[in-house]
């Protein structure tokens, strides 16, 4: 008689030897990253999705080859998950939040875990701020990732320069290693700014958005509180600016949103802390704005800096201008009519009079008229 397998064991064993293979064949094709704890299982899958009760489509599909070349690849997903503590998972209710002290390894010069609270903490003081899952007029508001995509630090490059891994290499053993190493570390000591095009396309995907802007001007008009003066026409009126004309044609060094807007004192702080222009610390407040005129307009005074940097010719912000272009636009309209119908006149006139075209020494107009005129220049 053979003997019966206990169903218990005989699926513990099934299930690690699925999770074994799957690990195998995922761990295969994500290159730079070990799935450790087999969270590609599901997440591979490119169907991975689901509509939430609010109608929205939620997508979890987590592309290996891409995830691989992430600035997170090395980083386990319990690090930041930290909430899942069982497979399948409950239902996650709020995620990850950018001001977790989630990485496993600490920082070698405080000794506590790495996290990006402390920017976080900056972005919470700025205009931009909101919670993760926030609802109403601060769901607008960017969130750390509508700003922060990985291709962006890490651009699309096959193999480091291979000086520095050959260098490198010597001392560190591990080829492997280092080219983790530069991937990381050596693209936060190198200059990885955002170019002005860039930095523009980011600003106006919201400053834009008119319906998003008639949200918050209703919104403040109801409420009695004041709006940024500019706050409706910031990124037409900035792309209509001699500023934005250049950006747009690839000029570089040309001031953009966050030239003026944040404080460069520390870039990479003022960046996440941009204060509105009523705040007195505001690089572009009243008692600031000659100073932030001066960082690329050595020579800037106080009249310098009233020149308005988002030019506007809405009746609304600035009649005079409003009423300048009006009348300008006709004076033009005028103009070219002018020259057109001048020019029309002088071509029925010499037709009239049996002219033909002729391209001879800069006219176009040579044979004798019918009136005996004589229109040819004797030699």
């Amino acid at each position: 008689m053979m003997p019966v397998m206990h169903s218990k064991p005989f699926l513990r064993l099934l299930a690690l030897l699925v999770i074994g293979i799957s690990c195998y064949s995922t761990n295969a094709g994500a290159g730079a990253f070990e799935d450790d704890e087999a969270c590609l299982m599901c997440h591979k899958y490119i169907r991975m999705a689901r509509i939430t009760e609010e109608g929205v489509f939620r997508s979890y599909y987590v592309p290996p080859n891409t995830f691989s070349k992430t600035v997170h690849r090395n980083v386990p997903c319990r690090d930041c998950h930290g909430y899942i503590k069982q497979l399948p998972h409950r239902k996650v209710e709020e995620g990850v939040r950018c001001d977790q002290e989630c990485h496993s390894k600490k920082n070698p010069a405080t000794g506590k875990p790495f996290s990006h609270k402390t920017i976080y903490n900056l972005y919470a003081d700025s205009v931009h701020a909101r919670d993760k899952n926030a609802t109403g007029l601060d769901s607008d508001k960017p969130y750390c990732i509508t700003c922060h995509t990985n291709p962006v630090y890490n651009p699309n490059e096959v193999e480091p320069p291979k000086e520095i891994l050959d260098r490198c290499e010597l001392c560190h053993e591990k080829r492997d290693f280092v080219k983790q190493w530069y991937f990381h570390t050596s693209r936060r000591v190198l200059d990885v700014k955002r170019t002005g095009q860039e930095i523009v396309a980011i600003c106006i995907r919201c400053h834009a958005d008119q319906e998003l802007i008639e949200r918050h001007k209703n919104a403040a008009d109801e409420e009695g509180r004041p709006l940024g003066d500019k706050f409706t026409i910031a990124a037409t009126s900035y792309q209509k600016s001699f500023h934005g004309k250049v950006t747009r044609y690839g000029l570089a060094g040309a001031a953009t949103c966050l030239d003026c807007h944040a404080d460069n004192s520390q870039y990479y702080k003022g960046v996440h802390k941009i204060l509105p222009s009523r705040n007195p610390e505001s690089p572009v407040s009243q008692q600031n704005r000659v100073k932030t005129c001066q960082r690329c307009h050595e020579n800037a005074d106080a009249n310098y800096a009233f020149v308005d940097p988002h030019p506007s010719f809405d009746e609304e912000f600035n009649p005079i201008l409003h009423k300048a272009e009006a009348i300008y636009g006709v004076v033009g309209e005028v103009v070219v009519l002018a020259l057109v119908g001048l020019s029309l006149f002088e071509t029925l006139g010499r037709r009239r009079d049996g002219v033909g075209w002729r391209l001879r020494r800069g006219s176009t107009w040579w044979r004798r008229s019918r009136r005996y005129r004589n229109r040819i220049i004797p030699r």
